[in-house]
């Protein structure tokens, strides 16, 4: 589907910064961690920063 394997590394790192940002406090999550673990893993995937605003776009 995505053409290409992602890198392991950087799809681990994107899993535990989400995990982090939910263990901390699941009630009150910071938004900003969850964008940063969303910037890691479309780098592992080698996606663009705008691959979820165009995949909305096509439907």
């Amino acid at each position: 589907m995505l053409g290409s394997e992602p890198d392991p590394t950087l799809a681990a790192e994107s899993c535990c910064q989400l995990i982090n940002a939910y263990l901390s406090d699941p009630e009150h999550v910071d938004w900003d961690d969850v964008q940063k673990a969303l910037d890691t893993a479309l780098k592992a995937f080698d996606l663009p920063p705008t691959f979820l605003e165009d995949a909305f776009q096509r439907g």
